[in-house]
């Protein structure tokens, strides 16, 4: 299983590019999990759903399952906040994990930087960005830029960087 990032500034199109990338990747054969980053508290469970009820009473898990998906809510947490490591060991095998956010990771990662935020780039002080896929004008850096809606080359960079049979 191979791990990739990507990372931006709130608002920078993270999301977009990660959703269009699994769709390349897909369409290439390969197999994609995701891990999304939240620096909220959230709640997905609804008060007085079973499920809910279920963790309420003290369940360390409760899966909710249908006949066409299934989610795992978890009391178990990683003893370490935003153990990266941990969340992997709960996904199944996969040829790649997609990871959204998570900047202080030291997986290698995609910066999606947008001048418009009026913030510098995160690559500037991240050596574990490898490159950089932009919106509007072009970056001055070393580092592979991509312009952020040029899905295959950026899915092709990922599969040859990452070294992933296809």
């Amino acid at each position: 299983m191979e791990i990739f990032g990507v990372v931006g500034w709130k608002n920078s199109g993270k999301t977009t590019l990660v959703e269009r990338l699994i769709v390349a990747l897909l369409d290439r054969g390969i197999t994609v999990s995701t891990i999304k980053h939240s620096h909220h508290n959230f709640q997905i469970d609804k008060k007085g759903k079973d499920s809910f009820r279920h963790r309420e009473a003290g369940a360390i898990e409760t899966i909710l399952a249908s006949d066409i998906e299934w989610v795992k809510f978890s009391n178990n947490v990683p003893k370490i906040p935003g153990d990266l490591g941990f969340f992997l060991n709960q996904l199944g095998n996969v040829d790649l994990v997609m990871v959204e956010g998570y900047k202080n990771g030291l997986h290698k990662k995609i910066e999606v930087f947008d001048r418009k935020l009026g913030k510098q780039p995160i690559f500037l002080e991240d050596d574990t960005i490898c490159a950089v896929a932009y919106a509007g004008q072009k970056l001055n850096t070393r580092l592979p830029v991509f312009d952020r809606n040029d899905i295959e080359v950026i899915a092709e960079f990922i599969i040859k960087f990452l070294k992933i049979k296809v």
